[in-house]
Formats: structure tokens, sequence, C-alpha cells
């Protein structure tokens, strides 16, 4: 039995039984049609967005995507209502460095926009400070 026929099994279980059940909140299938075009959305390629660090040690930050559905993509860094970076791409496919070391101590949320699709990431940036005292007697 494919992957495909299990899940189309599967799911008409569960919409014949909702329907049996008569309850409003599931979705009733009345026909393999509405199942496969829900499995075709199912796997359908969707936005997918990476934000790393590459040096822990270092305030640079690779933002890349992957958006076969969408040609526009809009990157946003902002901190709460403050927007610090604002960049509209008109590729399926990016890749880019991002230095953050100006930016002051606080929760920031990367955020890619393809078609209508979101995708958010958090950094929180805080400097930690050492003091290092000493006592010499002279």
């Amino acid at each position: 039995m494919t992957t495909r026929t299990f899940l189309v099994t599967g799911l008409l279980i569960i919409g014949l039984s909702a329907a049996a059940k008569a309850q409003n909140f599931h979705t009733v299938f009345h026909s393999i049609q509405q199942v496969n075009a829900l499995l075709d959305s199912l796997e359908a390629p969707h936005l997918r967005v990476v934000v790393q660090q590459p040096d822990k040690k270092d305030m640079r930050f690779r933002i890349s995507f992957s958006n076969p559905n969408s040609r526009h993509t809009t990157i946003i860094i902002r901190k709460k209502d403050d927007v610090y970076f604002h960049e509209n791409v008109a590729e399926q496919e990016y890749v880019s460095m991002y230095d953050l070391n100006q930016l002051e101590d606080g929760d920031y949320q990367v955020i890619v926009v393809g078609g209508k699709e979101k995708v958010s990431t958090s950094i929180s940036i805080h400097t930690e400070t050492q003091v290092n005292r000493q006592a010499v007697l002279h």
C-alpha cells in the first residue's frame, strides 16, 4: 500500500466518521478529488528560510531562503515596531550575510514574506561585560 493510498484511506475514514457523527467542526470529504486536492496542497513546495550565525563570536548572520511559489519576497529585520532593514528580492533562491553589530541590545525578528507565506525567526542581542578589578599594593 503506497503512502498516498494510505493517506487517502485515512482521510476518507476520518471524513466518513465525521459525517456519521454530524459534528460541524470536521471536514467531510465527498469525493476522491477533494482528498487528492488536499494531498496535492500538502505536497506543494513552500517557503523555506534559514537564519544562521556561522561564528558565535561574530554578529554576522546568514539569511537564505528558497521560495519556489513566488518571484517576489520581502526580508524585514525589526525590533517591535521599528524596522531596521527592509528589502524586496525578486529571486526564488537567495543567500546573503547581514552584519548586526550596530544594533542595540534587544529582541529582533527576521521576517521573510513570500506570496501568502511568512516565516519569522527571533534573534536576541545582549551585551555581556566583565569587570576585572585588581588591587596592587605599592
